[in-house]
């Protein structure tokens, strides 16, 4: 799952690479992995992607788009989908809701609109520590 290359749109109008292009391909990476889907899938036609896909989503319907392949091992020990959903802590729904965000944030349309590299490791460090703090 995840390809490497995912291009920001700016770069289909100007030859710069930048690091805030790397954060938008990030941020696509991110909602790909957690919600199974491609920037390809044919769900995604001209007017939707996986940014307003996830964006749409946040937070209540969050267990709707998510893959149910990635907690395949968890999924599992429950009968159902609806059990399996339903087993999940609080804590750990917070984390998932907060790593989405960051992906949505990250795949903005516009550059000056996206999480830098520093924003985005200050995020993810206060989110593993209050994970661990609450004992997920």
């Amino acid at each position: 799952m995840g390809t490497i290359g995912y291009a920001a749109p700016e770069y289909g109008m100007v030859n710069k690479v930048s690091a805030l292009g790397d954060m938008y391909s990030f941020g696509i990476l991110i909602l790909e992995i957690f919600t199974g889907r491609r920037p390809t899938d044919t769900l995604f036609q001209a007017s939707s992607s996986p940014h307003h896909f996830v964006e749409t989503a946040l937070p209540e319907k969050v267990m709707e788009i998510l893959d149910k392949t990635t907690f395949h091992g968890e999924m599992s020990k429950a009968t159902n989908v609806k059990e399996h959903w339903g087993s999940i802590k609080k804590e750990e729904m917070e984390c998932l809701v907060s790593i989405l965000e960051i992906g949505v944030a990250c795949s903005a349309e516009s550059p000056r609109d996206r999480l830098t590299v520093t924003q985005v490791y200050s995020k993810l460090t206060l989110m593993r520590e209050q994970f661990l703090q609450r004992g997920g």
